[in-house]
């Protein structure tokens, strides 16, 4: 049976990925391809977070081309960027690209592919789903 400890940790974790943002803005693909007009000489702050050592066969047993499917690599996408939606809109860092680049080591992927798959409206990419499936099945057992 767990701890009254270990709960509150980890409820504390189901709220903060509830309270984040819940879609991946469209500007983070757009930054990916200079659309922003941002200059070359303003400066981005580093990440704080470590993609280097994320998860990454959840997208490379999912997303597989040539025929890349919108379906499986979009919601692949979503279950490796969503928990980590906040860090990626705020475009002053280099997050975006940071972990675009490790997704194109690992996967091998075309550039610009998520870009044209996984755009879904003009907000972005919905990750209210994919967050709650998250928190739940962190809370099961």
């Amino acid at each position: 049976m767990a701890s009254s400890g270990f709960m509150h940790l980890l409820l504390f974790f189901v709220f903060a990925a509830l309270a984040s943002s819940a879609s991946i803005s469209n500007k983070v693909f757009d930054e990916l391809h200079g659309v922003t007009g941002r200059s070359l000489l303003q400066q981005e702050a580093a990440c704080s977070v470590n993609f280097e050592n994320q998860n990454y066969t959840i997208m490379t047993s999912q997303c597989k081309g040539p025929n890349y499917q919108a379906r499986s690599c979009c919601g692949a996408f979503k279950q490796l960027a969503c928990p980590f939606s906040e860090q990626l809109n705020d475009l002053k860092n280099d997050c975006a690209s940071t972990l675009f680049s490790y997704i194109n080591v690992y996967g091998k992927y075309p550039p610009g592919l998520f870009a044209s798959l996984c755009r879904e409206d003009q907000d972005g990419i919905d990750c209210e789903e994919t967050l709650k499936k998250a928190s739940q099945d962190a809370l099961s057992p």
